[in-house]
């Protein structure tokens, strides 16, 4: 009997540690500040493109600050059926999501509608790009 006990309890500690060791290589990769979409039941893909945007913007020439709506993320369009992530970038991607959001011009106090796209293989974020979306005029 106590020679049947050790490998039955080795065998749980090794399962114990490699639960531990799943959990850890699922551990999100973006900053708190985006634990709270994940709470929204925003997919993982769109929380990675949004924080990757914020990272992204902080050295943009054009802009330096970008806004995505919680709204907007939650609503967040996630295609599967197109190869690159945009004619301007060429990226080949698995998923491409697109986000409207708002950006402020660098060095003045104007804010864009943009639409955000943002490109996904493999699970991880390999490009980034913002266009900006003008409200239509309306002519009278």
């Amino acid at each position: 009997m106590k020679n049947s006990f050790v490998p039955a309890l080795a065998a749980l500690v090794l399962s114990a540690s490699m639960v531990q060791f799943v959990r850890a290589q699922d551990t999100p990769s973006w900053p708190e500040d985006y634990s709270y979409l994940t709470k929204l039941h925003v997919s993982d893909v769109v929380v990675q493109c949004v924080a990757e945007f914020d990272r992204w913007v902080e050295h943009a020439p054009k802009y330096d600050t970008l806004i995505v709506p919680d709204r907007r993320v939650l609503s967040a369009k996630i295609d599967s059926e197109t190869p690159i992530l945009s004619i301007g970038n060429p990226v080949p991607v698995d998923q491409v999501i697109v986000m409207r959001a708002f950006a402020k011009a660098r060095d003045t106090a104007n804010w864009t509608r943009v639409d955000s796209r943002c490109g996904v293989r493999d699970g991880q974020v390999v490009g980034v790009s913002l266009t900006p979306n003008m409200k239509p005029q309306i002519v009278r």
